[in-house]
C-alpha cells in the first residue's frame, strides 16, 4: 500500500467538566488528527499528547511533519513494516506514531472490505462493555456522578484515587453503596500513593468489592509494586510502567502486577500494542485496553483492537463521552456495551471540513 499523501490537523475541545487525577488535572483535550491517502482510499488516525509519554501538541506536530516527509510516496505491505520504518526514522514519539499507525490500519481494513477488528483476527464479537471514569472529586459529587452514569447504562465504573488514602476509601464505599453490589468497580491510583498508603487502601478493597487496583505507585517503583501485588486481595494492574514489550517482561519477571493496561498512545499504535499484548498473554497477564483524553477516532481503534484480542479482559474506552466537540460522531453505546462500527476500516467518519 502506497502512502500517497499524509496530512494532520490539531483539534482541541473543552472537556464537559474538569478532570482531576492524582497526577494532574485538565479542562480541555488536544488530539492531532492524521489523514493518509492511498489510491482512492482515505485512512484516519489520531495522536493524543499525554504526560505518560511526555509528548505535547507541538512535539507531535513536529514528529508528524518529519514522518510525513519520510513516509510519503513509500509502500508498505504490512503494519510491522510501517512500524519499523517509523522507528528507524524517528526515536520515541509513540503517540505521534500511533496516529500514523491507526490511519494505516484503517486503510488496510478498508482495502480488505472488513471492519478493522476482523482484519486483526477478531471473530463474531462486535461489542464490549466499557467503564466510565469518575475523577477525583468530593464524596457527594462522586456519588452523584456514579448514579448518573449507571443511569445511562454503564455496568462498570473506574474511580480515580491517589491523593488522600483515607478520603479515597470513604468515597469508594459511598459509591459502592450508591450503585449496589452488581456493578463492577475499578480503582485507579495514577501513581499517586506511597507504598504504605497503597497497602492500606488495598486492604479495604475486597470488602468494597473492587475488581482491580490500577497503578497506585510510581512507575519506577518495581519493588513496591511487587510487594503490593503480593499483598493485595484484588488484582493489581500496571499502566504507566508498561510502554514496551520489554517493560511487560520486567513486570512479569518481577511479579509487579497481575494484569496490564494497554493504550495505543503509549505503545505507538496497534502494531506495537499487539507486541506488548503478546508478551502479556504469554506471561498469563490479562489486559485492559484504555485511553487518555482521546478522540473517538483512536477510541474506535482501541475498541477494534480489544475485540480482536482474546487476552483483553477489560475496556476503559470512555474519553470521547467527555468531549464537548469531537471530530466524528460517537460510537454506539447501549446496555453498557460499546459497539464497533460495521463499515470497513475504523468505520469512523471524520468531519471533512477539518482538512478543508
Amino acid at each position: 500500500m502506497r502512502l500517497d499523501a499524509i496530512a494532520y490537523r490539531v483539534h482541541e475541545s473543552p472537556r464537559t467538566e474538569p478532570f482531576v487525577i492524582a497526577s494532574g488535572s485538565s479542562t480541555s483535550t488536544t488530539n492531532v488528527i492524521v489523514r493518509i491517502e492511498s489510491g482512492g482510499l482515505v485512512g484516519t488516525g489520531s495522536a493524543c499528547p499525554n504526560s505518560v509519554t511526555k509528548e505535547t501538541r507541538d512535539s507531535i506536530v513536529r514528529a508528524l511533519a518529519f514522518l510525513a516527509r519520510d513516509l510519503r510516496g513509500r509502500s508498505f505491505g504490512k503494519s510491522l513494516e510501517l512500524a519499523d520504518a517509523m522507528d528507524k526514522a524517528l526515536a520515541g514519539n509513540p503517540a505521534a506514531k500511533a496516529g500514523v499507525d491507526i490511519a494505516f490500519h484503517d486503510l488496510r481494513a478498508q482495502e480488505a472490505g472488513v471492519p478493522l477488528y476482523r482484519l486483526l483476527g477478531g471473530g463474531s464479537r462486535d461489542r464490549m462493555p466499557t467503564d466510565m471514569t469518575i475523577g477525583i472529586m468530593s464524596l457527594e459529587s462522586a456519588v452523584t456522578k456514579a448514579r448518573y452514569w449507571t443511569g445511562r447504562g454503564f455496568r462498570a465504573l473506574k474511580v480515580k484515587v491517589g491523593l488522600d488514602a483515607v478520603g479515597d476509601v470513604r468515597r469508594l464505599r459511598a459509591v459502592r453503596e450508591a450503585v449496589g453490589p452488581a456493578l463492577e468497580l475499578r480503582v485507579d491510583g495514577n501513581q499517586g500513593y506511597s507504598l504504605n498508603a497503597a497497602l492500606a487502601v488495598a486492604k479495604e478493597l475486597p470488602a468494597i468489592g473492587a475488581a482491580v487496583f490500577e497503578q497506585p505507585l510510581p512507575a519506577e517503583d518495581l519493588n513496591g509494586m511487587k510487594v503490593l501485588t503480593e499483598a493485595s486481595g484484588v488484582p493489581v494492574i500496571a499502566d504507566e510502567m508498561v510502554l514496551t514489550p520489554q517493560d511487560a517482561m520486567r513486570v512479569r519477571w518481577g511479579s509487579c502486577a497481575r494484569a496490564v493496561n494497554l493504550k495505543l498512545m503509549k505503545h505507538g499504535g496497534l502494531q506495537r500494542a499487539s507486541e506488548v499484548n503478546t508478551v502479556c498473554e504469554s506471561a498469563a497477564l490479562p489486559a485492559m485496553v484504555g485511553c487518555m483524553g482521546e478522540s473517538v477516532v483512536s477510541v474506535a481503534a482501541g475498541l477494534h483492537f480489544a475485540l480482536a484480542s482474546g487476552n483483553v479482559r477489560w475496556a476503559d474506552l470512555d474519553s470521547f463521552f467527555m468531549l464537548e466537540r469531537d471530530v466524528a460522531p460517537p460510537l454506539r453505546f447501549e446496555g453498557g456495551d460499546l459497539f464497533a462500527p460495521t463499515a470497513p476500516g475504523l468505520g469512523v467518519r471524520v468531519d471533512e471540513s477539518l482538512f478543508g
